[in-house]
């Protein structure tokens, strides 16, 4: 096979807090993989907008951002080069693969260990691997959801979303599914929830209040603000609400709301709030892929990727930018075949 001498990516150039004025697209060098490496050839490459922008105005508390800064987490792809020793994945083999860096460009190395084999290079394993496993981690192993459990999810119909309430239902859980338009409540229908909110129309605070006296079990939130208040004031007896973003507020300044402290709403419940990004778990991440992608090829899991097309590099700005304003169903994708 004939390899470029050259190809492409994206990079932070310029630390602006905007995405589209902090990227550019530049050229990477071809380089053979090495002991133990492999070669991919991307053709999806997953978007995640919060997470994008924090980097392009260096906000992520882990991370130091010096331009120039490779992007992207999530891809799939076709393996096109074997290093030495590679002997579990060959030429034409698909592959996902979760790491900075290697998603927003056309080629990537990666260690032969640290990829996840699939069937086929499409884009809704970029909804599962590894949104799907961060649903997975989060609902059991943070949640600790049990059957019966009565589950709250916020932005519900989105590329997270969509996965808890699945996985909910699966566990035999009665599901509040929470969005914002009268179209994403007839998918949250499609996929099983038991009492569908849109937030638009109805208020979340007096459907729990009124329709679940008891409370709630679990309660997945990724949104914030007054769903985050609802979810925490009407929690059940031992219920746990699980904080995986703020979508809300996340590039606000900090708003400091006048209320009793949480201990105050927590304690005589024994209930708890746990917070959850998926990479402080990577225990939880080999096992959580091969079943969530067991469920899937099994159809028993639905992988919704949103329909509006990206094509290239040169649109992940767009495709940012439609997922920041809450236009998207499902996970949305940048096609780079």
């Amino acid at each position: 096979m004939t390899f470029p001498a050259h190809y492409r990516k994206l990079v932070i150039h310029q630390l602006t807090g905007d995405f589209r004025s902090s990227t550019c697209v530049v050229t990477e060098p071809w380089r053979d993989p090495g002991q133990g490496e492999i070669v991919i050839r991307n053709a999806y490459a997953g978007c995640n907008a919060i997470f994008d922008k924090n980097l392009c105005r260096n906000s992520i508390r882990y991370l130091d951002v010096k331009p120039p800064f490779d992007m992207g987490i999530e891809s799939v792809g076709v393996v096109v080069a074997t290093g030495a020793d590679v002997t579990q994945l060959r030429e034409g083999d698909a592959v996902a693969t979760s790491r900075l860096g290697s998603g927003y460009r056309e080629y990537q190395i990666a260690s032969a260990e640290r990829v996840v084999r699939v069937r086929a290079a499409t884009p809704e394993i970029l909804s599962l691997v590894p949104t799907g496993i961060s649903a997975m981690v989060g609902l059991e192993r943070i949640g600790e959801v049990r059957p019966g459990d009565t589950v709250a999810v916020s932005a519900a119909a989105g590329g997270l979303g969509h996965f808890v309430v699945q996985l909910a239902k699966l566990r035999g859980c009665h599901v509040i599914g929470i969005t914002g338009s009268e179209e994403k409540i007839a998918l949250l229908r499609e996929l099983g929830v038991d009492r569908p909110i849109n937030y638009r129309k109805e208020s979340v605070r007096h459907v729990l209040e009124h329709e679940y006296p008891r409370g709630i079990d679990v309660g997945y939130d990724s949104v914030g603000g007054e769903i985050f208040d609802a979810f925490v004031d009407h929690v059940a007896f031992r219920g746990r609400i699980v904080v995986s973003g703020h979508t809300c507020d996340f590039d606000k300044p900090i708003e400091f709301v006048p209320q009793a402290r949480a201990y105050r709403k927590l304690y005589w419940k024994s209930a708890s709030i746990r917070g959850f990004q998926n990479q402080a778990f990577p225990e939880f991440f080999a096992e959580s892929a091969e079943r969530i992608l067991d469920l899937y090829y099994r159809g028993r899991l639905r992988a919704l990727v949103d329909t509006t097309p990206f094509h290239g590099l040169d649109r992940t700005a767009d495709a940012v930018e439609h997922l920041l304003a809450g236009r998207n169903t499902g996970k949305v994708v940048v096609n780079l075949s």
